[in-house]
């Protein structure tokens, strides 16, 4: 069901920030040894925050295209070779970059990568307990507290020894960091917003409009040559549409409507449980309220979408280089589609139907620079990770976390990432890794 508000807001205040980044920009070069001077073939170009990927051919040349902005960051990564940030700010429309890769040290490993060794430390503090965090570069972003999260918390930049780079106090009551579509880390506070800036290692905020916000950024899931790309979804509504919106001609295109088919016939039902009087009621406000019908405001009457017997649609999207996978647990299927809405494949799947349901947290996570997905799956407080193939929609592989009831779970560089304090500890909430 298409709440209109959606697109006017996108319709008529995108194009006010956006057309300037109505062209692409390509940038490419060759990607060789550092040592050797030798070509490095499967090295993948990321743009940074961004579902964007493409890898190196058999020469070390790549090609990578991207919608044009003041300043993007390209991730160069391989198993063999440290992961090499590039700033890219010029405003050509070709970039020419070669990039030179550092090999790995080879060092006899203070950790061997099981299921029976522990979890490395990224980060740990005797004075500061990790909250959140986000992904900088290299680096690290934490909201942290003292004693309590609502009293002293701050915006940590740290790097990968350890180093705390810089900091700067919160002016609310903070709640979470949010990476935006654009690669924006955000603060997101109990009565306000604030955009998170990097500038020499110097951490800074500034407060974004709240409406503004919620209405042009969190709908937003990413963008890809020149199309945004949005939802209409609200959790009280088991039913939603997927857009993309051409910055070149501000047309919108439906790309695909997600019903959850079950909720959405008890959804509908609600209607019938009414009184007379009030289905009366709820048909003259339905023609008050435009995007509504008589069904939606009866459920809302009923309190439905609050209830223990409501299930929330969930059909996350992930843009892999440039194919939009849009995986619907509601039909058990990952479709597919390029060039916007054009669906090239459907792909049944079952991983979220383990022996006990209760298993399944109905969560999926990308891998941000090498575009893995992962379902996440609780037993006996372990969190399992599943590799789901998004080819066949089978699981590929499969990893326990060490610890139990962890936090947080991101995923990077074919690494978990999670908050964790051991349970009866004085010791305060650390971050930690894993290879998966």
């Amino acid at each position: 069901m298409l709440k209109n508000y959606f697109l006017i807001v996108l319709v008529f205040l995108l194009p006010i920030g956006y057309f300037a980044q109505t062209h692409s920009v390509v940038v490419m070069g060759k990607i060789t040894d550092a040592k050797s001077k030798q070509n490095i073939e499967s090295v993948h170009v990321k743009v940074n925050q961004r579902n964007i990927v493409v890898k190196s051919d058999q020469n070390g040349n790549y090609l990578i295209r991207f919608d044009k902005k003041k300043r993007a960051i390209l991730v160069f990564s391989h198993t063999s070779y440290e992961i090499n940030y590039q700033p890219v700010t010029s405003s050509n429309d070709t970039i020419y970059l070669s990039v030179k890769l550092k090999e790995k040290i080879a060092v006899l490993p203070e950790f061997n990568f099981d299921e029976n060794t522990d979890p490395i430390p990224v980060f740990k503090s005797v004075k500061i307990s990790i909250a959140d965090y986000e992904f900088y570069e290299d680096k690290y972003l934490f909201l942290a507290y003292g004693k309590r999260l609502n009293k002293d918390s701050e915006i940590y930049l740290v790097d990968q020894n350890e180093a705390i780079l810089s900091k700067h106090f919160i002016p609310g009551e903070p709640v979470e960091l949010y990476t935006d579509y654009m690669g924006n880390v955000n603060l997101i506070c109990k009565k306000a917003i604030y955009r998170i800036g990097v500038q020499d290692d110097k951490v800074s905020i500034y407060e974004l409009p709240l409406d503004n916000f919620n209405q042009l950024i969190k709908p937003i899931v990413d963008t890809l040559e020149g199309s945004i790309y949005f939802s209409d979804f609200l959790y009280q509504f088991p039913r939603f549409k997927y857009y993309s919106f051409s910055l070149e001609d501000t047309t919108v295109s439906v790309i695909k409507e997600i019903v959850h088919t079950d909720m959405d016939w008890r959804y509908s039902f609600e209607y019938h449980f009414l009184s007379n009087a009030d289905k009366q009621f709820a048909k003259r406000m339905a023609k008050r309220l435009k995007g509504f019908d008589k069904y939606d405001v009866a459920a809302h009457m009923t309190g439905f979408s609050n209830s223990f017997l409501y299930e929330e649609v969930y059909a996350p999207m992930f843009v892999i280089n440039d194919t939009i996978n849009i995986f619907d647990h509601s039909e058990a299927t990952i479709w597919k589609f390029v060039e916007d809405t054009i669906q090239v494949d459907s792909i049944a799947f079952t991983y979220h139907e383990p022996k006990k349901k209760s298993e399944w947290k109905r969560q999926l996570i990308m891998d941000e620079v090498n575009g893995k997905v992962y379902g996440v799956f609780l037993r006996n407080g372990y969190y399992y990770l599943k590799e789901i193939n998004s080819s066949n929609g089978k699981v590929a592989n499969e990893k326990k976390l060490h610890y139990q009831y962890v936090e947080q779970l991101k995923i990077k560089d074919d690494f978990v990432f999670y908050i964790y304090k051991e349970k009866g500890s004085l010791t305060k909430k650390f971050l930690y890794k894993e290879p998966i």
